[in-house]
């Protein structure tokens, strides 16, 4: 018999998770570098993708070689995407149905979204699903970005819970690297970026179909403290 670790709460990333907003992101993209002449590069989409708004454009900056600040193409972008938000914004298929299912079990719901809190306060309104997160945290809330694990580890401290009890449910491989940093639990969606791109996760699935409550649970991993009990209980019969 093994025992696995307490599920107590899941971490949600929102692009691409909780919003099907990755095609947005690449739209507002093209937009903004078509303002500029140029050609939008598909191939920097993984590379981007769960950066926080500074890093993605830096990269951005880089890749165009483009002569203007990270501050400036940041909020033009910003403005892009948040007119994107307001017009196209859907969720996720299944996604909210797990979230609600998630807190109807009294486990704790934590959104961890690279975004900048204006983008991710404007998308949970539009969608009307703001109450649906215990705690919500965004890229601008933290020192370090992913795949740096700053805002899976304070995300954990605020909700009161140990890591090891915690699953991210994650779509970018910097997502999942942020994770497995904050050694936590990890579930990847195959929605934006490529199996083998999400390979350090614990499970890769192709969409909350696949998901449920039930199959979170059994994703935990052993809890080496209960097993080790469970194990001098046997020692002793």
């Amino acid at each position: 018999m093994t025992t696995a670790a307490r599920l107590e709460a899941v971490l949600f990333d929102m692009d691409g998770v909780i919003i099907d907003s990755e095609p947005l992101w690449s739209k507002a993209e093209q937009q903004l570098l078509a303002r500029r002449n140029l050609r939008y590069s598909p191939q920097l989409k993984v590379v981007m993708m769960g950066l926080d708004s500074s890093e993605a454009v830096g990269l951005l900056i880089k890749h165009y070689d483009l002569k203007e600040s990270v501050g400036d193409v940041v909020e033009e972008r910003n403005q892009l995407i948040a007119g994107l938000f307001r017009e196209f914004l859907r969720p996720m298929p299944h996604a909210l149905q797990l979230v609600r299912s998630v807190q109807a079990a009294e486990i704790k719901t934590g959104l961890a979204s690279s975004s900048p809190k204006e983008l991710v306060d404007l998308a949970l309104d539009r969608l009307n699903i703001t109450g649906l997160f215990d705690l919500i945290l965004s890229g601008d809330q933290v020192a370090r970005g992913k795949p740096a694990p700053d805002i899976y580890l304070t995300a954990a401290r605020e909700l009161g819970v140990s890591r090891e009890n915690c699953l991210v449910i994650e779509d970018a491989p910097h997502g999942v690297a942020a994770a497995k940093a904050a050694g936590m639990c990890c579930l990847a969606l195959s929605t934006s970026a490529g199996e083998s791109e999400l390979a350090a996760a614990d499970r890769v699935v192709r969409g909350f179909e696949e998901v449920d409550l039930q199959s979170l649970q059994e994703l935990m991993p052993v809890d080496p403290i209960a097993a080790a009990k469970v194990e001098g209980r046997r020692n002793l019969k």
